[in-house]
């Protein structure tokens, strides 16, 4: 039995210490061994058809129960008037009428509407979950109740405050009437559908028992309802007080959440805030131009199922602009500050690097210039921030100063996951500390209405097991002769990527042998298709070789394997200095070339609009920034000799984390290419790729001196505090 609380409720609300001790009491009643989920103020208000205004106390989704929602009132007895019908008339009470009954079942009848859309749980016209609205009363006892003669089959189905023992509420509940319990499949599709998982699931149907072809298996991975598990819902659905920071694995699902959470806040204002509505104003700001269409969609969609609204209808605003903004890109967080500010101009990416001829990250220094004026206006009630590994302090703590007084700044960044130097920040590193050496940011324990203050995320749904344990090798050079380049020398920094580690670090050169559990990387094509299949290795003698070979496979990809154009992903790695774009733009023409008497169009991300990836039809070709955020069904990662070229752009690290970047774009299929056949890369993935490439897969390297390595990964995370054990 799992419980999640997305609640804001306090014992000094109206009504909040009888519905809190409901909660406890409902969560003592349940079996640790009974299949359900109970909610507490489960996220939903049907604003658009003014059925009901508020969210339902409790919903309780059981495998042999159904869906029961239960309205928890603090009426006393003397408050209760008289009942006719639906109708409660009250006294002494602010409402004069009310109709808790009525409320639960409309609130039921609008999440069984969510159900009746799956095909799974749909039985003969009728939904196959059954429902059942009920009101508890925990300030009333069963004799008050019945004295005042609400009994007979006329009068409203309650749960009284004598009746909130574990095994009386297990039998008040179990007594109420349902239909036969459901299948282990239809409690599944079910569960999801609540996690909210429809906003990001594919299209209905069933995919092909027996697949033979990429298109048939790829199906599995997009067909059907998709859910979050519980950590991930606590995320999207709880509201911090104040700021919070998610940390996870890349594939996590952490661009989904953050929109999910954004949706949530301007759905339901009150519930965070005591500002009206209508002033309330949040941001929701990225890195990667070509994110803007995915994340609007996905916060249009979160919205719809929260509020029954179309975004337009909402009464707070939200915006959901770029960290920097500009002509192509429209609005940004800089932007918008910049020109709010009379004594600096906005400026441009190139007047920025006209302005600031020796910054390392002109962003950076534009944002540090902001800040210096003392006068960065506060526009925003809250600021939500995607992709946060790609700024820097002075840009966070723009954003934090462009608060109102609640420093409600949520942001998420990849673990490991960092264009310029993979280090994770910690919030005392960010924002410095005060006066008195504490942390302008604590982010430690949990807020007291329930909301963690940091999330550790896990589990990674994007990539296949052997993918991500190949992309964390070769990205950190785990297998490299000269050994690894950057690495994590502890085991709790390894565990918060989501993997089991036997090791002796205090040892520089023993053993350390890495695996990584199933339930961690729970990929659908998991035990379907073979690790060899999905992850390949090719080296050329020319670099016309390697693309006339990419060009082939595409071709076969899509016409003997089912793949539509736009699920296939090609990114050439950079060469020598100077050379990133020409590289590109040589790849795509040559690729266009190939391709043309099949008629496929090839698609060069950077030549189109900035806030479009992958178009309908035609093939991708990106560098690694514009494909960071972005993902398809089968990556070609070109140029892999370049990750060891000394004059290539960049340090080593940048150059190992590209080719991660690159591997973790990936849902299914990836294909590492490049020339150069007797370059040390090469002989390190065939040397990774046998490793990871068995049924169980495991790593092993040697500990290196961590003084050798050119970062810790993990060196910015202690005294962080982890995620409650029972989330994973």
């Amino acid at each position: 039995m799992d419980y999640i609380s997305a609640s804001s409720v306090s014992e000094s609300d109206s009504g909040g210490e009888a519905e809190l001790t409901v909660w406890n009491r409902l969560k003592r009643c349940f079996g640790t061994d009974e299949e359900g989920i109970l909610y507490h103020q489960y996220p939903i208000i049907e604003k658009g058809g003014n059925r009901f205004d508020h969210k339902p106390d409790f919903v309780l989704l059981h495998k042999d129960l159904g869906l029961v929602i239960l309205e928890c009132k603090a009426y006393s007895i003397e408050n209760i008037e008289q009942i006719e019908s639906d109708t409660w008339k009250l006294r002494n009470m602010t409402q004069r009428t009310a109709s808790p009954l009525e409320q639960a079942r409309q609130q039921g009848f609008h999440l069984m509407s969510f159900f009746q859309r799956e095909p799974e749980l749909r039985s003969g016209g009728n939904c196959a979950v059954s429902m059942s609205p009920i009101v508890i009363l925990p300030n009333i006892d069963r004799n008050e109740w019945e004295s005042r003669g609400f009994t007979g089959p006329a009068s409203p189905r309650v749960i009284t405050g004598d009746e909130l023992g574990p095994v009386t509420l297990r039998n008040r509940i179990g007594s109420l009437p349902a239909s036969e319990p459901l299948t282990q499949s239809q409690y599944e599709a079910a569960r999801d559908v609540l996690s909210c998982g429809q906003a990001i699931s594919g299209v209905h149907g069933t995919p092909t028992e027996d697949p033979e072809i990429k298109g048939e298996y790829y199906d599995q991975v997009t067909t059907g309802i998709r859910g979050f598990d519980q950590n991930q819902q606590e995320i999207g659905m709880q509201i911090p007080d104040g700021p919070q920071q998610i940390r996870g694995i890349a594939g996590s699902g952490k661009t989904v959440l953050v929109a999910m959470k954004a949706a949530r806040m301007i759905s339901d204002p009150a519930d965070w805030t005591e500002t009206k509505q209508e002033d309330i104003r949040i941001a929701l700001t990225f890195s990667t131009q070509s994110l803007y269409n995915q994340l609007t969609e996905l916060v249009e969609r979160f919205y719809q199922q929260f509020s029954g609204q179309s975004l337009d209808e909402a009464a707070a605003t939200i915006d959901i602009i770029h960290a920097w903004g500009g002509n192509r890109t429209g609005e940004g967080i800089y932007y918008r500050l910049a020109n709010e500010i009379d004594d600096v101009p906005a400026r441009t990416y190139p007047e920025a690097k006209d302005a600031f001829p020796d910054a390392d990250d002109y962003q950076e220094a534009v944002a540090a210039e902001l800040r210096e004026t003392g006068m960065v206006p506060s526009r925003w009630d809250a600021i939500l921030v995607d992709e946060a590994q790609d700024f820097g302090p002075e840009f966070l703590n723009l954003c934090r100063e462009a608060l109102t007084d609640a420093n409600r700044l949520i942001w998420a960044y990849d673990e490991a996951q960092d264009l310029g130097s993979l280090k994770a920040p910690s919030p005392t590193n960010v924002f410095g500390t005060d006066e008195n050496g504490d942390p302008v940011l604590d982010l430690s324990g949990t807020y007291k209405n329930g909301p963690q203050k940091t999330h550790i995320m896990r589990r990674s749904y994007r990539a296949p097991r052997s993918l991500l344990m190949a992309a964390h090798a070769l990205g950190m050079g785990l297998k490299r002769d000269e050994g690894p380049v950057q690495t994590i020398t502890r085991q709790d920094g390894w565990e918060n990527l989501g993997y089991e580690i036997d090791a002796d670090f205090r040892k520089s050169g023993s053993k350390a042998v890495l695996t990584r559990p199933k339930s961690n990387s729970p990929h659908p094509l998991q035990d379907t298709v073979s690790p060899s299949d999905l992850l390949t290795h090719h080296s050329f003698s020319s670099k016309l070789d390697e693309i006339e070979w990419v060009a082939e496979q595409i071709r076969l990809d899509i016409f003997e394997q089912g793949l539509d154009p736009e699920q296939l992903l090609v990114i050439p790695l950079a060469g020598k200095k100077r050379q990133g774009e020409k590289n590109r733009e040589y790849v795509a023409t040559e690729l266009r070339d190939e391709l043309a008497d099949a008629d496929i169009i090839v698609n060069s991300v950077w030549e189109g609009d900035k806030k479009v990836f992958d178009v309908p039809g035609e093939v991708t070709v990106s560098g690694i920034n514009r494909a960071k955020g972005n993902e398809a069904a089968s990556v070609y990662l070109l140029g892999v000799d370049s990750v060891t070229e000394e004059t290539w752009r960049g340090s080593v690290l940048q150059r190992r984390n590209e080719l991660f970047v690159g591997l973790t774009r990936s849902r299914a299929w990836c294909s590492l290419t490049g020339t150069s056949p007797d370059t040390a890369i090469h002989s390190e993935i065939n040397s990774v790729f046998k490793a990871i490439q068995q049924p169980e897969p495991t790593l092993s390297f040697s500990v290196p001196d961590s003084g050798a390595v050119d970062n810790e990964l993990e060196a910015d995370t202690e005294g962080m505090e982890n995620a409650r054990i029972d989330q994973f």
